[in-house]
């Protein structure tokens, strides 16, 4: 029967193609007393061992297909299992009560994941997910249950999952899986962003898709609007392959934008820039023709180290991106950890509010050993490339003064110490709170650039949490009083004789294009796979009809009226 489903697009992309059900395999836990407790430590052991291995396996593969620093979440996973803790605290439920290898580290695991469930902690309570994945694996292991190889399955599959872990993701064999469609997560789960860096279509979030699939059925996987069809009709499958070849054409002709800039039909031209979390980043970038690098996220250098990286690793990092880049912008920002980004090794206080709490450029203003360091390898990287800094979370002129007193300290020891760099390194701000949008022409008297962080400056406007699904609905940054806040920002930027990019979401939002162009802003920053297409849009657009266009959407009331205004304009491009 034949079942249209609804999702999130995490990954673009259109195939038919064969369902397969990647179910867990049914664990038999044996719950009997046992007698002989030192055979059953051994099962544990050995099980812990052969997962031991199987993770370095897949960590290995995942650093070749995806990079070192996708790879390094299974750093994080392998010394979860390794945690002796863990390990004695099973081991004494294997001699206390006298029962199995399997039973005790169910019982282990359960008290674990409690505990850390209801810690304030953020980032604690997300390695949840992980223990439990590697308990999983530990517990087929010791009962010799097979588990599922995701690296060989037949041509044309589509896996259909309850969710995908990092280590299913990183199995899977892209000659065959043509697509994946998971019943939870959404567009920043760890499987749809490694999803977009394999370029592999996904849909998340479907809510009931276990229910509703069944192996070897047909399906069509629409990722470029997040719906599901299951056994879908004849007509349907021809229209879904008439897409999927409209859609790889026009793919290829966007490739032959690569080396294109972004100008306008009326000779405006503006930077298509990308993000990135690393330096394995880089070959999509340039891949996909970005003519720079709006945001690069050094917490991710951060948040995969069990303690804080060193100068010399910093700089190895940006210095690997600054000359890959070869001599185009690349602008990486300061450490922002807190709100939903934590570190296991330091000491961040249990805050009500972490979003409006102490994170970002507050932690390193007040810990400015943290500051210092980043910036001498900040620098060190400048002598090797295009880099400018950019600091997150502002809402006074005092820290900004305080971070580039700060910088010039830096700037000073490095010259004592002989050592080249950048001297007239740029330095910039996130405009991500009201407080720098209202009064951006200030701050732009005393920066080189802004960027604006929509994620964060939706939230703030809306006072919407953008990780809450209750009140989702509500953050939307076409929300008209979204739009002032950006529209107060570049004119700002433009008053204080500086220029201004984007490098939150909405910047790769094809829809906002127009709007966004028309408003004068200077570079649009975003995922790679999206650079050609926000090209392709800025090719077709005029920009004093999209200066009209602004005018006439900032007169209306809500974000459907404008999103209908703007669609509307682009039909007649």
């Amino acid at each position: 029967m034949r079942k249209l489903i609804e999702g999130i697009d995490a990954s673009p992309g259109i195939v038919v193609g064969k369902v397969f059900l990647y179910k867990e395999t049914e664990l038999v836990i044996n719950k009997n007393k046992v007698t002989d407790t030192d055979n059953e430590e051994k099962r544990l052991l050995d099980g812990r061992d052969a997962s031991r291995e199987q993770l370095f396996e897949i960590r290995k593969m995942t650093a070749k297909k995806l990079g070192e620093d996708k790879a390094t979440i299974f750093d994080g996973h392998i010394t979860l299992l390794e945690d002796e803790d863990l390990f004695e605290e099973v081991v004494e439920l294997i001699e206390d009560e006298q029962i199995s290898a399997e039973y005790a580290l169910t019982q282990g695991i359960e008290v674990y994941c409690d505990m850390l469930s209801n810690l304030d902690d953020p980032y604690l309570r997300e390695r949840v997910a992980d223990l439990k994945d590697i308990a999983k694996r530990w517990l087929y292991n010791i009962t010799g249950t097979p588990i599922i190889d995701l690296g060989h399955l037949p041509a044309d599959t589509v896996i259909v999952a309850n969710d995908l872990t990092p280590s299913d993701t990183a199995q899977i064999d892209l000659k065959n899986v043509v697509a994946f469609v998971t019943q939870i997560g959404g567009k920043t789960a760890h499987s749809s962003i490694m999803a977009r860096s394999l370029e592999l279509p996904a849909v998340v979030g479907t809510k009931t898709i276990l229910n509703d699939a069944k192996d070897g059925e047909t399906i069509i996987v629409d990722a470029l609007t997040g719906k599901v069809i299951i056994n879908p009709t004849n007509d349907e499958i021809v229209e879904a392959v008439k897409a999927k070849e409209k859609f790889n054409v026009e793919k290829e002709e966007l490739r032959e934008l690569k080396d294109k800039t972004a100008t306008s039909k009326d000779g405006v031209t503006v930077g298509a820039w990308a993000n990135i979390g690393g330096p394995s980043d880089v070959e999509g970038v340039l891949r996909n023709g970005a003519d720079g690098i709006g945001l690069y996220r050094t917490e991710f250098l951060f948040m995969n180290s069990d303690k804080f990286p060193t100068e010399d690793q910093q700089f190895q990092a940006y210095k690997e991106v600054a000359e890959r880049m070869n001599g185009l912008p690349v602008t990486i920002r300061t450490m922002d950890i807190g709100g939903d980004k934590a570190l296991s090794y330091m000491d961040l206080p249990e805050e009500e509010n972490p979003f409006l709490g102490w994170r970002a450029l507050r932690v390193c203003l007040d810990r400015p050993e943290i500051l210092k360091t980043q910036f001498r390898a900040l620098l060190r990287a400048s002598g090797f490339g295009y880099v400018k800094i950019m600091l997150p979370m502002i809402i006074s002129l005092d820290e900004v003064r305080r971070s580039k007193a700060l910088l010039e300290e830096c700037k000073a020891e490095l010259k004592n110490e002989g050592i080249n760099f950048d001297e007239n390194i740029q330095l910039g701000i996130m405009v991500e709170t009201p407080s720098v949008a209202f009064r951006a022409k200030y701050f732009a008297e005393e920066v080189d650039f802004f960027s604006i962080g929509t994620n964060d400056l939706t939230q703030y406007t809306l006072a919407v949490d953008r990780g809450n699904e209750k009140i989702a609905d509500l953050y939307d940054s076409f929300n008209p009083g979204v739009l002032a806040a950006i529209k107060l920002s570049i004119e700002g930027a433009h008053a204080g004789g500086i220029s201004i990019s984007m490098c939150g979401e909405f910047a790769g939002d094809e829809l906002a294009t127009p709007i966004l162009f028309g408003m004068g802003l200077d570079a649009f920053s975003m995922s790679a796979i999206s650079v050609l297409g926000i090209k392709r849009n800025i090719i077709h657009l005029d920009k004093k009809e999209c200066e009209a266009l602004v005018e006439r959407v900032m007169a209306m009331s809500t974000a459907e009226e404008i999103k209908a205004e703007i669609r509307k304009f682009n039909e007649t491009l």
